[in-house]
């Protein structure tokens, strides 16, 4: 569907006065201050774990930002191949 036929549709329904698009988005892009992942347990909720922060990245960091993920979340060693530490894409990090 084009964007314009999609916008008559809302009009028809909703009588909202639509007459363009000003701006199209494709998605939410999260960051964290530091622009690092964010990755773990959130100390105040227990049992609730981020995995946030990928940014523009994350089809490309999704595999390996998962094995961290499952990792930490399972209290398992982080994986030898993956770069980042736990400690580096902490939630607690993140608050500074």
């Amino acid at each position: 569907m084009d964007v314009a036929l999609g916008l008559e549709r809302v009009e028809e329904v909703t009588g909202l006065g639509l007459r363009s698009v000003r701006t199209a988005w494709a998605g939410l892009r999260t960051f964290a201050p530091d622009r690092s992942p964010v990755v773990g347990p959130w100390p105040e909720h227990p049992g609730f774990h981020f995995f946030a922060g990928q940014g523009g990245s994350g089809v490309e960091s999704s595999p390996a930002l998962a094995a961290l993920g499952a990792a930490v979340v399972t209290g398992t060693p982080v994986p030898a191949d993956i770069a980042l530490g736990a400690d580096q894409v902490a939630p607690v990090r993140a608050q500074m």
